[in-house]
């Protein structure tokens, strides 16, 4: 599933099952890459683990999950 352009978004970000690292609201991406970028940015102190991201967006009235997956890399 792609990221709708110029569609507010959430996102939770998790690196294991227990709490979200990350939770933020109002957000706007035009790609999956731009989240990764965002992420790998806020998520420093977690290099080298998997991340794994779902961003959250409504769309016409139906809610959309987009998951996204990726390794913090060193910046």
């Amino acid at each position: 599933m792609k990221i709708i352009e110029r569609c507010p978004c959430s996102l939770q970000a998790w690196i294991g099952t227990d709490e979200p690292v990350l939770d933020e609201m109002n957000l706007y991406f035009s790609c999956k890459n731009e989240v990764k970028e965002y992420l790998n940015r806020k998520l420093q102190k977690f290099k080298g683990e998997m991340v794994e991201c779902y961003v959250y967006q409504n769309y016409k009235d139906k809610p959309r999950e987009i998951q996204v997956s990726f390794e913090v890399k060193r910046l």
